[in-house]
């Protein structure tokens, strides 16, 4: 059948219709007659070229529509669907709203900044996304990073940060933060004594009694983000307004916007269309950042075993070797009968820089032979873990740059991290809510 609407500046042109099928228009606000035929403008019409499910009321019967200014119809000729009666024969419904494409966003590094920008993006997304995580380590931490004991993955130290201070001013800017980590218990008051530590008028310190790569896996969850490790990134080139992101191992991928949250030095490593997209000034500050560079040591133990020390933690400033030691399971106060002690060892920063090149196993030998000077007769250890932090903490931030850089608009390429901020928790959720701010309108 063929129906002519007309009406005005509402003239809805010629339509065909079969049978039961339904017509969606635009017209001009208002309703719009012609004869008996009522048309209701602000929404689509759909008519029937039969009655539809229940049979017409009796006559005499009031037809009622919902709409304002839409009275009772009476014996409408239901052989015309231009007549038919609006509540009983037409049926208003709001045309879908057009949806947005859904974006493919990849964030390269899961540590703090990376893990919590996850989380950022998905609650403030206005349109579907697929948020993906890569990272070249094993596991998720970064700087953050906790490992197990490869004879009871209970037995952790923290191999990065060893406890969050959160002073006056942070403890109010981003108190959000904080609540939502202490609420569940991924954060906790930190009550066990670290000799040497300096404390400052109202500064509060917090550990994380599951290790503090619970942090970032905490965020990874909110986040939703499908994430994937020992993916190192290689190069990224641009591609019909696309990243196109390529890895040591795997197929190249494209995204719809790219977030760098790994160390400056090594987003300058990075080969494609990404080195002409830097500009000389960018270039110049992400070659300004400059980080510390030290070790960590990781000692696991046998179930009983006694460390026989009044304290969780001690700063040490006279071994030229050994800046902080911890007991990490004293330190979270989770001490049991079932799982050995575990120590963390971290070296000073001018140890750090001098054996930088030299090969773990000689740099473990020597961090042994100091300890034994400060914990003389320690028991051997059953396992351990040696980490190098080649960029350790950030000496140096890029300037003129805070939270984020942007290399690229549309498609967006941006960078963070606390090589734009500075190198602790509140750092990374400074850079994390830039990097948000910058992308927000773009997601």
């Amino acid at each position: 059948m063929i129906y002519r609407f007309t009406g005005g500046e509402g003239q809805a042109g010629i339509h065909s219709l079969s049978d039961g099928a339904s017509l969606s228009w635009k017209p001009a606000p208002g309703p719009q007659t012609k004869g008996k035929a009522k048309v209701c403008c602000s929404s689509a019409l759909i008519i029937p070229s039969a009655p539809v499910a229940s049979s017409p009321p009796p006559a005499g019967q009031p037809r009622n529509c919902s709409r304002a200014g839409w009275g009772p119809e009476r014996g409408a000729d239901i052989s015309n669907p231009l007549n038919f009666g609006c509540s009983t024969y037409c049926r208003l419904a709001t045309p879908p709203r057009r949806q947005r494409a859904m974006a493919r966003v990849l964030i390269v590094g899961a540590g703090l900044t990376g893990s919590l920008c996850a989380a950022l993006l998905r609650k403030a997304a206005t349109r579907p996304l697929h948020l993906a995580v890569w990272d070249k380590a094993g596991d998720s931490g970064g700087r953050m990073t906790t490992a197990s004991s490869p004879h009871n993955p209970q037995s952790t130290v923290d191999l990065g940060a060893q406890y969050i201070t959160c002073t006056p001013h942070y403890a109010k800017k981003h108190q959000s933060f904080y609540e939502e980590l202490l609420a569940p218990g991924v954060l906790k008051p930190l009550t066990s004594p670290i000799e040497g530590m300096v404390m400052k008028e109202g500064d509060c310190n917090f550990v994380a009694p599951h290790g503090v790569s619970s942090i970032i896996n905490h965020y990874l969850k909110e986040s939703g983000a499908d994430v994937y490790f020992r993916q190192c990134v290689t190069q990224i080139n641009l591609r019909n307004d696309k990243w196109e992101v390529l890895r040591e191992t795997g197929s190249p991928e494209q995204f719809d916007i790219a977030v760098l949250t790994m160390p400056a030095p090594q987003i300058l490593q990075l080969q494609g269309d990404i080195v002409n997209l830097i500009s000389e000034c960018q270039r110049q500050q992400l070659e300004s950042v400059s980080y510390s560079s030290r070790y960590a040591l990781g000692l696991f133990y046998e179930a009983g075993t006694k460390i026989d020390v009044p304290w969780a933690g001690q700063y040490i400033t006279s071994n030229p070797c050994i800046r902080f030691i911890s007991i990490d399971n004293k330190k979270r106060n989770i001490e049991s009968s079932e799982i050995g002690p575990s120590l963390v060892i971290h070296t000073t920063v001018s140890f750090g820089v001098t054996y930088l090149e030299h090969s773990t196993e000689d740099v473990q030998e020597l961090i042994f032979q100091q300890l034994e000077n400060i914990l003389p007769g320690l028991p051997q250890p059953v396992a351990t873990k040696c980490q190098k932090w080649r960029h350790s903490q950030v000496t140096n931030a890029a300037a003129n740059s805070p939270g984020q850089m942007t290399l690229h608009l549309k498609p967006f390429l941006v960078c963070g991290g606390d090589g734009f901020t500075q190198s602790n928790f509140d750092g990374c959720i400074t850079s994390a809510l830039c990097v948000l701010e910058a992308l927000k309108n773009h997601i």
